[in-house]
């Protein structure tokens, strides 16, 4: 108790009032209030100043907490956008499985269409549907792996975008924090 003590007697009149403190401390601890209420009004040091002294610490605790929390948060959504890219990714591979199956489902309908009317599917306009279809299917194909990569790309950037915004929260909620323990503390060595 007493080297918890020592430091904060230190910043209400330093040298002997921290002795006086320290033993404030020290007989407090032992429950002689009497040996502890001389010591504590020797020093300037009184209730209030103790009172705001520990809400200092506490709200600086507080600020800095409250940074932490915040941090957390935005890294957990860095997280799960880090998720949604590999859900994207088996997404896309999903989308353009069914895209390549439709698209030879439709090419074989074309060619069984053709080839029933007795049309030769190696040349004329079976051959020009068939070369459509399949720059139909391959312009949806590089759409959607475009469309994908976009999803991919923007993401990254909003995961990088939390893990910057939960840097800066920990950061402020730390000099929020200290900077309210320095006002607190200097009106408390204004006071004695």
């Amino acid at each position: 108790m007493t080297l918890l003590l020592a430091p904060l007697a230190g910043l209400f009149g330093g040298g002997a009032a921290a002795g006086g403190a320290a033993a404030a401390g020290t007989a407090a601890a032992a429950g002689t209030a009497a040996a502890g209420t001389a010591a504590a009004a020797g020093t300037g040091l009184t209730i209030g100043s103790v009172l705001e002294g520990t809400a200092t610490v506490l709200g600086l605790v507080s600020s800095i907490a409250a940074g932490s929390a915040k941090q957390d948060q935005a890294n957990a959504a860095a997280i799960d956008d880090q998720t949604q890219q590999s859900m994207e990714n088996l997404q896309g591979i999903s989308r353009r499985s069914s895209l390549k199956a439709a698209a030879a489902q439709a090419i074989g309908a074309q060619d069984v269409a053709y080839a029933a009317s007795g049309a030769d599917l190696s040349f004329g306009t079976a051959r020009q549907a068939r070369a459509q279809a399949l720059s139909d299917a391959d312009l949806a194909l590089s759409s959607d792996a475009t469309t994908q990569q976009s999803t991919l790309d923007r993401l990254r950037e909003q995961a990088s975008n939390y893990r910057a915004i939960g840097k800066q929260a920990l950061l402020g909620g730390i000099v929020g924090g200290l900077g309210q323990a320095l006002t607190g503390f200097g009106r408390i060595s204004q006071r004695v």
